[in-house]
């Protein structure tokens, strides 16, 4: 376990739990369609992370659930739980966790993108020695990244956000202005939440380049 890296990236994710993940997906796809989506979006964030070269951290949900996730993801990776009421509580509270054992960069990313590649993730690195913050927006008015380095951390960026809805990404950067810090911004990548945006990503790709639920092509790894 890496746990003194002074960079790393805490990957946020549910336990593999049909009925439990992907919810609207699975309104228009059936529960275990979604499920494996879910998994395979999963694994595509994994593949970019472990590309980069980047520490990395899982961070999973609910806290009870760490068998289910390393029965899924294997035992070589450092695990470490979610806790708070809301998203929000459990991202800020992820981050003061990992900056309170002395990492200098954290980047904290979803699974909802699977349009993620390494690249991304070494570029917000590299932001962050310029900028406080770094925030991938989403298509929908979200974001599918934020990072910060540890003398820009600020826990309140996290509080009185309606999640779920297109304003986080500006409240975010509202929250930021009036804290006085910097910001860097990514690509905006397009996160699926529903069998619409699962259509629209699949027709913007020159094949199909979803991953499997048993793995996934090299060449999209390696781009």
């Amino acid at each position: 376990m890496r746990l003194n890296n002074k960079n790393t990236v805490i990957i946020f994710l549910r336990a593999p739990e049909k009925g439990r993940v992907k919810t609207r997906l699975a309104s228009g796809i059936g529960e275990e369609n979604a499920l494996i989506f879910y998994k395979a979006f999963a694994q595509r964030t994994l593949w970019a992370v472990e590309r980069s070269g980047m520490d990395h951290r899982i961070c999973f949900f609910p806290a009870d659930k760490q068998a289910l996730v390393e029965d899924w993801l294997g035992m070589d990776h450092t695990y470490i739980p979610q806790f708070g009421d809301d998203l929000g509580l459990r991202m800020g509270n992820a981050l003061s966790q990992v900056f309170d054992q002395g990492v200098k960069k954290a980047i904290l990313v979803g699974t909802d993108v699977p349009g993620i590649k390494a690249r991304h993730l070494l570029e917000a690195q590299n932001l962050l020695d310029k900028k406080d913050v770094v925030i991938g927006p989403s298509l929908d008015g979200g974001y599918w990244l934020i990072g910060f380095h540890r003398d820009g951390f600020c826990p309140d960026l996290f509080l009185q956000v309606d999640w779920g809805t297109d304003s986080v990404f500006l409240t975010t950067i509202e929250k930021c202005n009036a804290a006085g810090l910097s910001t860097g911004i990514l690509t905006a990548l397009q996160d699926i939440d529903t069998q619409k945006d699962l259509e629209q990503f699949q027709k913007k790709q020159s094949s199909n380049i979803l991953p499997t639920p048993w793995g996934g092509p090299q060449e999209y790894i390696d781009r």
